[in-house]
């Protein structure tokens, strides 16, 4: 049995009463989802998430809004992005006829240059952030670097806050205030729900007014489960304790292998070895990992590992120890 630490998942399923209900709504499966259903998870989320209804956008997952954002707003616009960031970013942007602009995260922090992106920023833009940044963990902005940002008129701002719930960290607040921000987040991350995909954008003016008529329809079990799981949110601020305390301890033996490992704001961690084929031999030991090589600009030195269950990650440096042995 392979230990899946590749993906960013949450180790545990939600609690059974959220599967109960999926499982009882999977005998209307022919039925369309009602709006009232809809309606429910709007109200929730915006409850959730200290945010208007109206400006609440629903997706089957965030992947396809963050999507669907650049598409709709890199007419005639620069793109700018972090490098590395979240590779679907970067390959949405890659298929705009837009130009597209990378700035540089600087090691060892992985640190944005807001200096830099603001000189930058001297006709339309379309700037695509993701806080906290995937794969580094870090945090890429605080509230006066958006508010900055936000002020030029020039500029619509989207940030991608898919791991809010672990770093705490969250500009959604400031989308009353600025026309031109919104924010997207997922359910698939801290509610453990990754295999039923509901994502939501928190949108200024200017972006609901694009969004009109785009509305997607949902998979019924996947709002259920959405509905469920914000009606029970106890079980997620429990989650991420856990994932915590064990990123914690996971971390530090890591550390103590003459290893590079990187401050994270997420449920994964960044590190760096001296050998370019770790994730490989990870995988030769049933241990999957994701050499960021594959999707991100850096270079296979580098791994990205997901908190998993404890057991899980008693295997993971287990399995580290004997390669570091044998290397």
């Amino acid at each position: 049995m392979k230990i899946e630490l590749d993906k960013n998942e949450m180790p545990n399923p939600p609690p059974d009463e959220i599967i109960e209900a999926v499982k009882l709504n999977i005998e209307n499966i022919n039925r369309y989802t009602p709006q009232s259903e809809v309606n429910k998870l709007v109200k929730l989320i915006s409850d959730y998430s200290k945010a208007p209804e109206n400006s609440i956008i629903l997706s089957s997952g965030s992947d396809i809004l963050i999507k669907e954002f650049i598409f709709l707003f890199s007419r005639e616009r620069e793109i700018i992005i972090a490098d590395p960031t979240f590779f679907l970013i970067t390959n949405a942007a890659q298929k705009t006829s837009s130009p597209l602009l990378k700035i540089r995260l600087r090691e060892p922090q992985f640190k944005l240059s807001i200096e830099s992106l603001i000189d930058e920023i001297n006709k339309p833009t379309l700037i695509v952030l993701d806080n906290p940044n995937n794969p580094t963990g870090s945090l890429l902005l605080n509230q006066k670097d958006v508010e900055m940002i936000s002020e030029n008129e020039n500029v619509i701002l989207l940030i991608d806050e898919a791991y809010f719930e672990f770093s705490k960290i969250s500009f959604a607040n400031l989308i009353k205030d600025y026309p031109n921000l919104a924010v997207s987040r997922t359910l698939s991350k801290s509610f453990g729900l990754a295999g039923s995909g509901i994502g939501y954008l928190i949108a200024g003016e200017i972006i609901q007014k694009k969004f009109e008529g785009l509305d997607i329809m949902l998979p019924s079990p996947s709002v259920i489960a959405a509905i469920h799981a914000l009606d029970n949110v106890d079980y997620m601020i429990k989650y991420i304790e856990e994932i915590a305390q064990e990123k914690k301890r996971i971390m530090s033996l890591v550390s103590d292998m003459d290893l590079i490992v990187y401050p994270s704001y997420t449920n994964f961690f960044l590190m760096k070895s001296k050998m370019h084929d770790l994730a490989r031999k990870l995988a030769e030991h049933d241990v999957l990992v994701s050499d960021v090589s594959n999707h991100y600009s850096l270079s296979s030195e580098y791994i990205r590992v997901t908190i998993g269950s404890k057991n899980e990650n008693d295997y993971f440096i287990k399995s580290l120890r004997k390669i570091m042995r044998t290397k």
